[in-house]
């Protein structure tokens, strides 16, 4: 027996070397290799004197390893380090190898085996060797990568080709999950083991499975339990497990058991005749879990619709694409079946997902559905990119959809290519928007812009070039197709009539310094379509004619055409003060099907016009207050001044553009921007360690102690090292850069108010110069996340003459329309602000309400697929903050003037509270404040049962639309659940 030893073994098949802790002595050697002799032919006297000689040689060496320590200096001489170690408790590896092992581990075919323990006993007779475990320590044997341990013993039998723990063992494989047991023994000629008492876990999608029982068979590729349990809950008494009578487990595939009880701590709550869980990580093939309520099974009521869905097969194609099929079954009402695709090849910069589903609806009919989106970026300078959504009847995803948002927002469909040139940028786009509100649908087909590059004429060095070098050019144009289509009534109505705009522009600009010639040529024509003969005959009064909708009828168009060309200088005066004046001249054409005047292209006199802008920035300080340093109010305004001369039209240009768009104009333009920005304050140990005060630390460092003040000497009044400008105290020189961000308390922004005083002089009426009849405001702040807030304003209560001018006016404010929207939580920075988040509170962003309810391919609350998102396992939903709240709100106030338009006013949001740290409460909702009713609902509250999680979810749209959901599902394993549904039993029927 030897004391502190580490075994190690090399086997080819057979090969022992037992290291002791003094040196490596060779115990034994067998070297045997299949197929190989290894004998050599000797003559038996030396043969014999070579096993004595061999044998005197060992037995000197044990007798010199039997005398007591420092009997021969030179045979043994203690190192101080290894005997530090050992006081430690680490006994080492002992001397390490010498020549003989070094050369046995570097050859080829043979593996290393280490054997770690307090005390090796090694039968020669029996080849067996036991291994005790220090104490408070564990035995250990390994060998490529693969490990056995024991706290008591481990026995190796070589005959037998075996290991047994004696006390708790641990098995450890190269590549897998630790095994522990009672009593464990391992086959190494077989390759498997038997373990009683076993217990191991293995991760799966963010979850740790713990699997406990009996082991008859255990090897690399499977594993076989018996009276096992199962769960993923990790304290010592786990609120759930499974038990099942017999496990399969394919290492690093699936796991499979029969005869399955689910029990919540001791109490047996469900059986299921077998399981099965993918242990394979990532994406893997496999059918889909159908999806079904108890209701489904057993009807709570005779009118209840059974729905079956979510019945198909994934598809993992590769690690670039995957596909889809399920079928969806709604008793009385459709069968339909959806198909997805999604591929993601990085290397060429492609991905897009293609969703398709088709319904076969009760009454024999059928309709469509899809969503595609892709994007491929061609190479650094070209972009192609494609999404969009279709459904082929609105009035049955209006009938049939219980999600919320989708039978509000637009079906809306997209497509463009960018490419960038040496010379320029083209750029060519579409889009469908199909709004479910009133069927209407507009098209943008085709959109397309050029931008050329800017150009610099006669180039020259800074400083060295004359009036003319260094000029540059650049230009633009543009063309756009705006379609316009709605459902007609029977009765033609030109309100209703559906359109067709197209517009085009173009865009040169001549900059040399600060002056600059812009020239323009706009060209626009409006086209309504289909206006029926008798409308155009009966002609347009007072009383609108009553006119059917239909054949025969024709394409009335308008079209404008206008050009401009102005040249402006910019001269910067004081600071951010700037005077820009400039010189114009523009032009227009008009034609018209409906004017018999102007049924060819009619010009308007040219009209010279002559202006200046002056822009500047004032600016107001205040004091610090709360954890403000200082507080500053900048005012931005800016006055524009324009003045055009009379002309002399022509009858013809009198009749056709009216005396009032050619008369003389003088105006005046006021615009008002504001902001309130704060410095924060610092804290004294960061000014401390910011430069400017660098105290002792610095004294010895001379020039190198601030780069700041590392300033040339030869420079004129340049300070010198370590003088006030190191210190930071020299107004001259250099400063360092502010550190700390100003924040935004307040931004306002204010429209142009326009006054035309040849207006008021014609009417006599001093406000009928106001040009600007409408005044908006714009509020923002960083204090609140998101924050926007829109007003408009009608400033005047005009009386309109039959002409179509101004008869009287009365200054009579009318809040028009107000937009608002903003996000705000518990740890906003406005509470933080306040100091109402507590003294610990660390500084975060405001909170991103999410979904409470995110959509997938395969949502069944959806009549059009969404694309992006497969049905693959969502992670646990982490547990909050006890009080945490946040919240986005959004408010819509239409509200005109006149009476016979109709006003609305919505307030719409989505607020996620956690009430405490185990409930959270999501709601979704829009409520119109016209009414006096809540247009749609969505509802969720969660609560978390550790490894589990409940729901219950209501959603309700606004066409009246509803469904009531209690889940409870397992986090690791989403498919495994109890669910209850309830629909509203209308749903989908034709009204009797």
């Amino acid at each position: 027996m030897t004391r502190g030893v580490r075994v190690t073994r090399l086997r080819a098949p057979a090969l022992l070397v037992l290291v002791p802790l003094f040196g490596m002595i060779p115990l034994g050697v067998q070297g045997q290799v299949a197929g190989a002799d290894t004998t050599v032919a000797a003559p038996n006297d030396s043969l014999q004197a070579a096993a004595d000689s061999a044998r005197l040689a060992i037995m000197n060496r044990l007798e010199r390893l039997a005398r007591r320590p420092g009997a021969d200096s030179v045979l043994y001489v203690q190192d101080s380090v290894r005997l530090a170690q050992a006081a430690e408790g680490n006994r080492g590896a002992g001397a390490g190898p010498d020549s003989v092992s070094t050369a046995l581990f570097g050859m080829p075919g043979f593996a290393l085996t280490e054997y770690d323990g307090e005390d090796a006993d090694f039968d020669a007779g029996r080849r067996v060797l036991v291994l005790s475990a220090p104490t408070g320590g564990r035995a250990r044997v390994s060998q490529e990568g693969t490990v056995f341990e024991a706290d008591t013993a481990i026995i190796f039998d070589e005959e037998r080709g075996s290991i047994r723990a004696v006390g708790e063992g641990t098995f450890i494989p190269a590549d897998g999950d630790p095994v522990d047991a009672a009593d464990m023994v391992f086959d190494l000629g077989q390759g498997r083991g038997t373990a009683v008492g076993a217990r191991t876990s293995y991760a799966q999608d963010g979850a740790n499975w713990i699997v406990r029982g009996d082991m008859p068979f255990a090897a690399p590729d499977s594993t076989f339990l018996s009276h096992a349990q199962f769960t993923s809950c990790d304290i010592d008494d786990p609120h759930y497990h499974f038990e099942t009578d017999e496990i399969k487990i394919v290492a690093g595939n699936v796991l499979v058991a029969r005869g399955v009880r689910l029990y919540f701590a001791d109490v047996p709550v469900a059986w299921l005749p077998f399981m099965a869980q993918s242990l394979e990580r990532g994406r893997s093939s496999g059918l889909l879990t159908p999806r079904f309520s108890v209701n489904d099974i057993v009807r709570t009521s005779g009118g209840y619709r059974r729905r079956l869905s979510n019945v198909g097969f994934y598809w993992a194609m590769s690690d670039y694409s995957d596909a889809l099929v399920a079928m969806d079954w709604f008793s009385e009402t459709f069968f339909s079946l959806t198909s997805s695709l999604r591929y993601r090849f990085r290397r060429q910069f492609l991905e897009g997902d293609l969703s398709f589903r088709r319904y076969w609806r009760s009454d024999g009919s059928s309709e469509l559905a899809f969503d595609t989106r892709h994007s491929w970026q061609v190479d650094e300078r070209t972009q192609l990119r494609v999404s969009g959504r279709f459904i082929s009847n609105n009035d049955f995803l209006r009938e049939n959809s219980f999600n919320p948002r989708e039978v509000t927002q637009s079906i809306d469909s997209e497509a463009g290519i960018n490419r960038r040139f040496d010379w320029g940028t083209v750029s060519a786009s579409a889009n469908r928007q199909k709004y479910l509100s009133d069927d209407r649908t507009t098209w943008l087909l085709p959109s397309v812009n050029l931008s050329l590059s800017p150009i610099t004429l006669f180039r020259a060095p800074p400083g060295q070039g004359g009036p003319l070098n260094n000029m540059t050019w650049s230009g633009s144009s543009g063309l756009r197709r705006n379609t316009l289509d709605r459902i007609q009534p029977d009765t033609f109505d030109i309100g209703q009539a559906n359109t067709v705009t197209t517009s085009g522009f173009a865009r040169s600009n001549l900059s040399i310094g600060n002056l600059t010639f812009s020239q323009s040529v706009d060209l626009e024509e409006a086209r309504t379509l289909d206006v029926p003969d008798a409308y155009l005959l009966i002609g347009s009064g007072s009383e609108p004619p009553e006119v059917l909708t239909g054949p025969p009828a024709m394409d009335l168009a308008d079209m404008n055409l206008g050009w401009s060309t102005s040249v402006n200088y910019q001269q910067q005066l004081i600071g951010s003060t700037t005077l820009t004046p400039r010189l114009s001249l523009s032009g227009s054409m008009f034609q018209s099907d409906l004017d018999t005047l102007a049924s060819s292209f009619v010009s308007a006199p040219s009209r010279l016009s002559f202006g200046a802008q002056l822009r500047t920035d004032v600016y107001g300080f205040f004091g610090g207050v709360g954890p403000f340093e200082a507080i500053r109010h900048k005012i931005s305004p800016s006055f524009d001044y324009q003045w055009t001369p009379k002309t002399s039209p022509s009858d013809l240009q009198e009749m056709v553009f009216g005396s009032r768009a050619l008369q003389p104009k003088n105006t005046v333009s006021v615009s008002l921007t504001q902001t309130f920005e704060a410095k924060r304050r610092q804290d004294e140990d960061a000014d401390a360690t910011d430069g400017s005060d660098l105290g002792d630390e610095t004294a010895g460092l001379g020039p190198q102690a601030d780069s700041l003040g590392a300033v040339d000497p030869r420079v004129p009044g340049a300070a010198t090292p370590g003088g006030p400008t190191a210190g930071g105290q020299n107004e001259d020189g250099p400063r360092r850069m502010q550190t700390t961000p100003s924040v935004t308390l307040l931004a306002w922004r204010t429209s142009v108010v326009r006054y035309d005083f040849v207006e008021a002089d014609e009417t006599g009426l001093f406000l009928a110069g106001f040009e600007t009849t409408r005044l908006s405001n714009q509020f923002s702040s960083d204090y609140l996340r998101g924050l926007s807030i829109s007003m408009d304003h009608e400033l005047f209560d005009d009386d309109i003459l039959s002409d179509g001018s101004v008869g009287s006016r009365t200054f009579s404010p009318h809040l028009s329309q107000v937009n608002l929207g903003f996000s705000i939580g518990s740890r906003s920075s406005i509470f933080r602000w306040l100091g109402l988040t507590g003294d610990g509170a660390e500084e975060a962003e405001e909170p991103d309400v999410t979904d409470p309810m995110p959509e997938s391919v395969t949502d069944e609350s959806m009549i059009v697929p969404v694309t992006g998102r497969q049905p693959t396992p969502q992670p646990q939903a982490g547990r909050g903050s006890r009080g945490s709240w946040s919240a986005n709100l959004s408010y819509s106030l239409q509200r005109p003037r006149d009476p016979t338009r109709v006003a609305s006013e919505m307030l719409s949001g989505t607020v996620r509270l956690e009430p405490t740290q185990n409930w959270s409460v999501s709601w979704r909702t829009a409520y119109d404040l016209e009414a006096g009713a809540f247009n749609d609902h969505s509802i969720r509250l969660t609560r978390d049962l550790h490894r589990w999680q409940a729901n219950f979810d209501f959603l309700q749209t606004a066409t009246g639309n509803w469904s009531f959901r209690f889940e409870v599902s397992l986090l690791d394993n989403r498919d495994l659940k109890f669910d209850y549904r309830q629909r509203n039993q209308g749903l989908g029927l034709p009204s009797n």
